[in-house]
């Protein structure tokens, strides 16, 4: 079972030969797209895992399978041998764990040609999978790997006395990668999800098999569904830390649908301790805080986002980060993982740096103080990120009121007493694209118009605000163009600075 739906629409694009993978698009006028020239690497990777297959599912056609059928025996025929990047183990495990799950779709009685083929393949694959597993892996996270090599022996009868190992191991690693907040390792929104839909398929093979789903699984997806609707905005869709994406709630929702029991259907949970984040929620409003300190080391790159908020407040996001680049080796990855692109303090243009030993398994959470009195909620953390860095220190406390309707912060910042020269400083809050801003008349602050006509006030306790622009990008290859408040200032000496501020909803709608 695919826990990811695919989508009927996107299968006539996909007939037509243009793929749109990673947010790049191309159209080949060629009958197979494995070799189309001029696209980024990053383009060619997901065409070999396989993720558009699920497309091809959704229609459901004789044609489509027809289709499919006749570009899986093309790639088996061009790369039935080891390639680079082609056999890249994570590639490899995801092309695997596709093929598997859409086998239903892919197999016929009369074609016994394909089947023996498909079938020959998936066993090579799998071979070198578990060559690579037993002798070369050191990679801190190997679910997909154990995964895709224990849905193989599913698949094959004849691999059963390997199981029993591979379901250990795999158990282990659904024990590492989901912590025992429910967070992912990674601290990735959108990884949540996709790791939530691999254990639904998980728990749908021991349902298929007539086994019982084991314990460590289950309380796994219970968690993780927990963290994934943490992570959720008023849209439905999620928020945008550590290298995530928001996805669209339709996926989110169809996930969740899976995983979720109507005794399970409580509130998200106010802090996820071992990520590292803390949520708040009144009336229509949504604050969702990173406060951790300590990043255990994954396969991804960091993101200094060490501090920053995203708000939103029915179905219109306000506060953003700036999101993430499929290609983690370009320039625009390595821009938006900087502090500047999230919505939090910046110092001198220094990215904050995380704190902690580096043998703690989990993160190491910052002091944080939560208080609740009358649905008026407060959060009050420390910003450790310069702490060890340039010895500077930033307390950052949030207020949200008990309509929903008012933001208030307070940031403090301070030098050690020994600092001879000035240090400058901005707060940088982030907006989103769909937005319409502008100053005010008197520049202290500034006016903000969702899509739906609710009206915005952002006001600070410094004499000038500063609008600058800014980037969004919430989808894989999408780059929109925005707007930040940028809030400036310069520690002199050894005295705290406090920088006030609010976002506060006008009573009124403005109507077309």
């Amino acid at each position: 079972m695919d826990a990811i739906a695919g989508q009927k629409d996107r299968a006539d694009t996909l007939f037509q030969g243009n793929f749109l993978l990673q947010g790049v698009s191309s159209k080949f006028k060629q009958a197979e797209p494995w070799f189309t020239k001029g696209l980024p690497l990053y383009w060619h990777q997901e065409l070999h895992r396989f993720n558009w297959l699920r497309d091809f599912s959704a229609n459901d056609s004789d044609a489509a399978r027809r289709h499919s059928r006749a570009l899986l025996l093309s790639w088996i025929k061009e790369f039935e041998g080891y390639q680079p990047h082609i056999w890249d183990p994570y590639i490899l495990a995801r092309r695997l764990i596709n093929w598997m799950q859409q086998s239903a779709f892919l197999l016929t009685k009369n074609d016994g040609d394909f089947n023996y083929k498909f079938i020959q393949s998936l066993r090579i694959q799998l071979q070198h999978l578990k060559r690579y597993c037993r002798y070369f892996s050191k990679e801190a996270d190997q679910f997909e790997l154990y995964l895709a090599l224990y849905l193989g022996t599913a698949c094959f009868t004849d691999t059963q006395s390997d199981a029993g190992r591979l379901e250990e191991q795999l158990l282990i690693e659904i024990d590492k990668v989901i912590l025992p907040d429910g967070s992912h390792i990674s601290r990735n929104p959108s990884q949540h999800l996709a790791a939530l839909a691999d254990l639904m398929a998980l728990s749908a093979t021991y349902t298929n098999t007539d086994m019982l789903s084991p314990v460590p699984l289950t309380s796994a997806i219970e968690r993780l569904t927990s963290a994934v609707r943490f992570f959720q905005h008023g849209d439905g869709a999620l928020a945008l830390f550590n290298g995530g994406y928001s996805l669209d709630e339709s996926a989110c929702s169809q996930v969740l649908s899976l995983s979720e029991k109507p005794a399970l259907l409580t509130l998200p949970p106010v802090q996820l301790t071992q990520a590292g984040f803390a949520r708040l929620a009144e009336g229509s409003a949504t604050l969702i805080v990173e406060t951790a300190r300590k990043d255990k080391k994954t396969n991804r790159p960091a993101y200094a986002g060490i501090g920053s908020f995203e708000f939103s407040h029915d179905k219109n996001r306000l506060i953003v980060n700036c999101g993430a680049h499929p290609d983690e080796s370009s320039d625009w990855s390595s821009a938006l993982a900087q502090t500047a692109a999230h919505s939090t303090l910046c110092i001198s243009d220094r990215n904050t740096k995380s704190s902690g030993s580096e043998k703690s398994k989990n993160l190491d959470p910052a002091p944080i103080t939560l208080h609740e009195e009358g649905g008026n909620h407060w959060l009050e953390f420390e910003n450790l990120g310069y702490d060890a860095s340039i010895n500077i220190k930033h307390t950052r406390s949030l207020f949200l009121g008990s309509t929903g309707q008012s933001l208030k912060g307070e940031d403090t910042v301070q030098a050690p007493n020994n600092r001879q020269e000035a240090i400058d400083f901005c707060l940088r809050f982030h907006l989103h694209p769909e937005l319409s801003v502008s100053n005010s008349v008197g520049g202290r602050s500034i006016l903000m118009l969702t899509k739906d006509g609710a009206a915005w006030t952002f006001m600070t306790s410094l004499s000038e605000v500063f609008l600058e622009e800014s980037v969004y990008c919430a989808q894989a290859g999408e780059v929109r163009n925005t707007k930040q408040i940028v809030l400036r200032g310069r520690l002199n000496n050894s005295d705290p600075l406090v920088i006030k501020w609010a976002l506060h909803q006008n009573t009124d709608k403005v109507s077309d």
